[in-house]
């Protein structure tokens, strides 16, 4: 009976070798074909490093420097000021309705690797749902911004003006209203003329240093994709049977494609300090779409608009701290 049991785990010991020799034979059958590919995997990153460097992030060393090191994590803290309004006119009535959110405040976490960084923000709010999430590319001669920014609730009517249907004034609304939502989406492209010499990254991504004060022109094309989502059945009937019929609207959409030209200086007024101001006026052109009960309804227009971004930077090469401001 011993011995049965003897040969029993000979042939059991003598299957597992045999399947662990078979395992290694497979391993090494495809380790080449794994090596070969991490080589052409690694040496075509390594092309693509080498041109992003001689192309598009060749610097003056005696104006801007790099950063000690390739790798950048950092936190930030943003507020943000929104304010939609939405309006119709006609014979008999003019009538707005306004939403602006209960809280403009968040905090996200940024992590990157010499020209590209991904950012993620959130609101600390109970009463918000607001996402951000940025994906960014910055060279000397070239950058390009994509974001995506979602807030599904944390709204509140600021204002409503105008007369009801019945002639009589619209009531005050101002509180906490969860019948509204947002979506904007687009990008960022930019030009730099002096690229050598000023560092637009300097003053926004703090990738490099502005040695001694430079500016330069800035072409730009920019793309914006902005949703409105508005349930009005969330409001009280006596200001629903108020409202004009065209501000019951279900989704507004709009596209705005716009091109901008400027100027961008940054002063280095001290060591590691850095200040910046950039202006650059933009034309664009913005189509729009209107969902209502009775249809979908579509607008077009030429809108004109100033962005001005302003920053203020610490920048020892190794940390970095700093402020910035956008308007449009």
């Amino acid at each position: 009976m011993s011995n049965s049991k003897a040969h029993s785990h000979t042939k059991r010991a003598t299957a597992i070798i045999a399947a662990l020799l078979y395992m290694c034979c497979a391993h090494a059958q495809y380790a080449p074909i794994s090596g070969a590919l991490l080589d052409y995997t690694h040496d075509k990153l390594h092309r693509a490093e080498e041109l992003i460097s001689t192309k598009l992030d060749q610097k003056d060393s005696l104006y801007v420097t790099p950063n000690l090191y390739n790798m950048t994590v950092m936190t930030q803290y943003s507020y943000n000021y929104e304010y939609y309004r939405f309006s119709t006119t006609d014979d008999k009535h003019n009538q707005s309705i306004s939403f602006r959110p209960d809280n403009g405040n968040k905090i996200g976490l940024y992590a990157g690797w010499r020209w590209i960084f991904l950012g993620w923000s959130i609101d600390l709010t109970k009463n918000d749902a607001k996402k951000d999430i940025n994906l960014s590319f910055y060279t000397a001669k070239l950058g390009i911004d994509l974001f995506y920014r979602r807030r599904d609730k944390g709204f509140k009517i600021s204002n409503i003006d105008g007369t009801g249907t019945n002639g009589e004034p619209l009531k005050k609304y101002q509180s906490h209203f969860t019948g509204f939502s947002t979506m904007q989406k687009g990008f960022n492209l930019y030009y730099i003329f002096n690229n050598k010499r000023f560092s637009y990254p300097a003053a926004y991504s703090q990738t490099t240093t502005q040695r001694i004060s430079a500016g330069s022109f800035i072409l730009g094309i920019s793309y914006n994709e902005q949703k409105f989502s508005f349930n009005h059945q969330v409001l009280d009937k006596e200001l629903q049977a108020g409202i004009h019929p065209e501000l019951k609207f279900n989704e507004v959409r709009y596209r705005d494609y716009s091109i901008n030209f400027g100027y961008s200086y940054n002063w280095a007024f001290s060591k590691n300090l850095l200040a910046n101001i950039s202006f650059t006026p933009a034309i664009g052109y913005k189509n729009s779409s209107l969902q209502l009960k009775s249809g979908k309804e579509f607008l077009s227009s030429i809108n004109f608009d100033l962005i001005t971004r302003a920053a203020i930077v610490y920048n020892n090469r190794k940390f970095f701290v700093g402020a910035s401001f956008v308007s449009h």
